[in-house]
């Protein structure tokens, strides 16, 4: 029998930011009984709270992962977890390095603990692609996560743990799409890395979505892969300009930034060999895979390509990349907003 959100109480680590936003719309309309909001941010729960005020069945709470009496106590009385909480931005990453750790792999394990102690059913673990050979130190901190929850379900059998591994997401805090968007708006210039780097694009709606398809028919211990298509940095950039730059837009190459890829993977070549297709996800079975979970996707095809990568991928065209970022409201011009830190001339931008 498929497992249901609804009338379920969640908890979201991470929660003010564009996933969790998104995962509190869809919740509402599952028809979820609770959400809990956790985050380190101050104003964006203002901001949020503003956002969801006619609903009275949202808890706010400030917190941090790493602190494991504080997750231990606020995630009382919930039943499902979805962990969010990350320190993301790839260069940042790498200068703070222990930082990164103790958020996105130590504060994972705190979410693990609070999971098994509370009762709570299922836990849902947000990776990133950046997870797949991992060139960078953000990636090796989602990479341990991610082993650790596929772990947390074998050393715990009367729970449910699940990763959920996906590109970028149209709109994501400062990804590159809203970064192309405030600079030429305001200044009318962009900062391009490599034009040739390629990343997968997906509209927030559909990657929840499919999130929330993963979380209610897991077994416990897969990682669940959305099928994405990839684009260029070069179509990106062209189709914003295109209908953002106003004249001459003054655009400055700034090269490849310590710990980027030029391209980047969604399954790697190794994880194929255990990926099963369903029909809105991929499923990667883990080295170890229980009777349970062998059986539950015995009749589904293994994937029929060697590889997930972004230069390798279903492209997408211009035209449905240019519909994408319309439909997510990229392509209109944001008024100037001084006080904030994504308008200042030298800002640079997160191609992750």
């Amino acid at each position: 029998m498929t497992y249901s959100l609804r009338g379920k109480n969640v908890f979201i680590t991470g929660g003010t930011g564009t996933w969790g936003q998104e995962f509190t719309r869809q919740l509402l309309h599952m028809g979820a009984a609770r959400i809990g909001i956790m985050s380190r941010g101050e104003y964006r729960q203002v901001e949020m709270r503003r956002a969801f005020q006619q609903f009275s069945n949202i808890d706010y709470m400030l917190g941090d992962v790493r602190d494991l009496p504080r997750m231990l106590s606020v995630t009382r009385g919930y039943q499902v977890m979805i962990h969010l909480a990350a320190l993301k931005h790839v260069p940042v990453v790498e200068e703070n390095a222990r930082e990164a750790l103790l958020t996105n792999t130590l504060g994972t394990q705190n979410v693990i603990d609070a999971t098994m102690a509370n009762g709570i059913e299922r836990c849902l673990y947000v990776s990133s692609d950046k997870a797949v050979d991992p060139l960078n130190f953000y990636g090796i901190t989602k990479l341990a996560a991610e082993r650790m929850t596929v772990i947390a379900n074998r050393e715990c059998p009367d729970k449910k743990f699940i990763t959920y591994r996906a590109g970028n997401v149209m709109g994501s805090a400062g990804s590159v799409v809203p970064i192309f968007q405030e600079t030429l708006s305001q200044t009318n210039s962009i900062k391009l890395t490599d034009p040739a780097m390629t990343r997968f694009f997906i509209a927030k709606g559909d990657v929840v979505h499919r999130a929330c398809v993963a979380i209610e028919s897991a077994v416990g211990g897969e990682i669940f892969v959305p099928s994405m298509k990839a684009a260029s940095l070069e179509m990106l950039s062209n189709i914003m300009m295109k209908r953002l730059g106003q004249g001459d837009v003054k655009v400055e190459h700034i090269g490849v930034r310590p710990g980027e890829k030029t391209h980047e993977q969604l399954i790697s070549r190794d994880e194929c060999k255990r990926t099963r297709a369903l029909k809105e996800l991929w499923v990667i079975l883990p080295y170890f895979a229980s009777a349970a979970l062998q059986a539950h996707y015995a009749d589904c095809p293994q994937v029929d390509f060697t590889e997930y990568a972004s230069d390798t991928a279903p492209q997408f065209s211009a035209t449905e990349l240019e519909a994408l970022l319309e439909s997510e409201s990229f392509l209109t011009p944001i008024a100037h907003h001084p006080s904030s830190p994504l308008y200042f001339k030298k800002s640079s931008f997160e191609f992750h």
